[in-house]
Protein backbone atom coordinates (compact mmCIF):
# COMPACT_ATOMS: atom_id res chain seq x y z
CA UNK A 1 0.00 0.00 0.00
CA UNK A 2 1.33 3.42 -0.93
CA UNK A 3 0.65 6.23 1.52
CA UNK A 4 0.61 9.72 0.04
CA UNK A 5 3.73 11.75 0.88
CA UNK A 6 1.40 14.76 1.17
CA UNK A 7 -0.48 13.58 4.28
CA UNK A 8 -0.60 16.05 7.20
CA UNK A 9 1.01 15.06 10.48
CA UNK A 10 -1.18 12.66 12.45
CA UNK A 11 -3.10 11.40 9.41
CA UNK A 12 -3.31 7.64 8.91
CA UNK A 13 -4.38 7.60 5.28
CA UNK A 14 -6.92 8.88 2.80
CA UNK A 15 -9.94 7.83 0.78
CA UNK A 16 -10.94 9.06 -2.65
CA UNK A 17 -13.94 11.39 -2.77
CA UNK A 18 -13.85 11.95 -6.53
CA UNK A 19 -11.65 10.83 -9.42
CA UNK A 20 -11.95 12.35 -12.88
CA UNK A 21 -10.01 11.01 -15.83
CA UNK A 22 -9.63 12.09 -19.45
CA UNK A 23 -8.07 9.52 -21.76
CA UNK A 24 -6.60 11.32 -24.74
CA UNK A 25 -4.43 8.76 -26.52
CA UNK A 26 -2.64 5.44 -26.36
CA UNK A 27 0.89 4.12 -26.14
CA UNK A 28 1.50 0.90 -28.04
CA UNK A 29 5.17 0.71 -27.17
CA UNK A 30 7.85 2.51 -25.20
CA UNK A 31 7.64 3.88 -21.69
CA UNK A 32 4.89 5.99 -20.14
CA UNK A 33 5.47 8.26 -17.16
CA UNK A 34 3.23 10.07 -14.70
CA UNK A 35 3.83 13.38 -12.97
CA UNK A 36 1.67 14.72 -10.15
CA UNK A 37 1.05 18.17 -8.74
CA UNK A 38 -0.84 19.18 -5.60
CA UNK A 39 -3.59 21.68 -6.45
CA UNK A 40 -4.88 21.94 -2.86
CA UNK A 41 -3.25 20.62 0.31
CA UNK A 42 -5.57 21.02 3.28
CA UNK A 43 -5.91 19.19 6.59
CA UNK A 44 -9.21 17.49 5.67
CA UNK A 45 -9.13 17.38 1.86
CA UNK A 46 -6.52 17.41 -0.86
CA UNK A 47 -6.72 17.73 -4.65
CA UNK A 48 -4.04 16.25 -6.89
CA UNK A 49 -3.58 16.47 -10.67
CA UNK A 50 -1.71 13.83 -12.66
CA UNK A 51 -0.51 13.79 -16.27
CA UNK A 52 0.39 10.52 -18.00
CA UNK A 53 2.58 10.94 -21.05
CA UNK A 54 4.64 8.90 -23.50
CA UNK A 55 8.21 9.36 -22.36
CA UNK A 56 9.85 9.34 -25.82
CA UNK A 57 7.35 11.54 -27.71
CA UNK A 58 6.09 13.70 -24.82
CA UNK A 59 2.50 13.11 -26.02
CA UNK A 60 -0.09 13.43 -23.25
CA UNK A 61 -2.03 10.18 -22.91
CA UNK A 62 -4.28 10.87 -19.90
CA UNK A 63 -5.17 13.54 -17.34
CA UNK A 64 -6.45 12.83 -13.84
CA UNK A 65 -7.81 14.92 -10.96
CA UNK A 66 -8.32 13.24 -7.59
CA UNK A 67 -10.02 14.72 -4.53
CA UNK A 68 -9.05 12.93 -1.33
CA UNK A 69 -10.48 13.03 2.19
CA UNK A 70 -7.76 12.77 4.85
CA UNK A 71 -8.31 10.12 7.54
CA UNK A 72 -7.27 10.47 11.18
CA UNK A 73 -7.39 7.97 14.05
CA UNK A 74 -10.50 8.12 16.28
Amino acid sequence: MVISPYLPEGATGFTTIELKSNHLGTARDGIVSCTTKVAHQGKTTQVLDAVVSHQETGKTIALFRCTQMILYPK
